[in-house]
């Protein structure tokens, strides 16, 4: 009976451990996103489109910030293709046992995560929009 214990309080700690960092990389991963797409939006809506990718990368470590757990630095790249823009954040999850835990190489779990936005410019549409409802009216 002691050597079946020792068995299944050994895998009922493993598979506890285990879910905790699985929930530390969803979460990871959701707010990567949210803040990549979040900081891609912001830059989209400049009043002047060449200003685009300056304002994102000025403040792409700003919304980063440091709200992650159990990750490493979090870096991100700025791409522009005509009039959308691309944000792509990347950050891997610390596991301390990286044999055991991480199901795929030697590096641990890498979250990579990519937001895309149109540009536009809010100034000019609601102006067009106006023009429009004047000439309707």
């Amino acid at each position: 009976m002691t050597v079946e214990a020792v068995f299944i309080i050994t895998w009922t700690v493993f598979i506890f451990v285990f879910l905790i960092y699985l929930s530390f990389y969803s979460y990871d991963k959701c707010i990567l996103f949210q803040d990549a797409y979040a900081v891609c939006f912001r830059g989209s809506i400049q009043k002047e489109e060449d200003q685009v990718v300056s304002y994102i990368n000025t403040h792409m470590k700003e919304q980063f910030g440091k709200k992650y757990f159990a990750t490493s630095e979090v870096r991100g790249s700025v791409d522009r293709h005509g009039n959308t823009t691309d944000v792509t954040g990347e950050c891997q999850v610390k596991v301390p046992v990286r044999s055991l835990f991480t199901l795929q190489d030697k590096g641990g779990w890498i979250i990579r995560t990519r937001a895309r936005a149109q540009i536009i410019n809010p100034t000019h549409i609601i102006r067009k929009s106006r023009w429009i409802g004047n000439i309707v009216d």
